[in-house]
């Protein structure tokens, strides 16, 4: 099987998982050819090279790490969008730096953190 079609498969199947609301995570079990029971199932071939249903995975990954560089706006807001997780937000002015740590966890309508400059 043409190794680009089991990448669009595998992309396919993360993005509409992972946009389902009631998905928390995923686990892929098993990455080296020679240990998968599964003919092309495998991320990483006998030699140890990756291929491309690898690359594509690695390309997700990085996509949706929730990383943000932004200011704030003349309200003082930052808006941003990400998974449910815990963030470390640093906020840093002429004078000095703060940092804050909150969990984006679920629930229907945005969240505020206050940071107090």
């Amino acid at each position: 099987m043409n190794e680009y079609v089991i990448a669009d498969d595998l992309e396919v199947m993360l993005r509409e998982a992972l946009a389902h609301l009631a998905v928390e995570g995923i686990m892929l079990w098993g990455f080296w050819e020679l240990f998968m029971t599964r003919d092309n199932a495998h991320l990483v071939n006998a030699e140890g090279d990756i291929n491309e249903a690898k690359n594509r995975f690695l390309a997700l990954k990085q996509k949706w790490l929730s990383h943000s560089h932004a200011h704030v706006d003349e309200q003082g807001h930052f808006n941003f969008r990400g998974f449910y997780e815990t963030y470390n937000v640093e906020a840093v002015t002429p004078l000095k730096k703060i940092a804050k740590t909150f969990l984006l966890d679920k629930g229907d309508s945005p969240m505020v953190v206050p940071i107090d400059l």
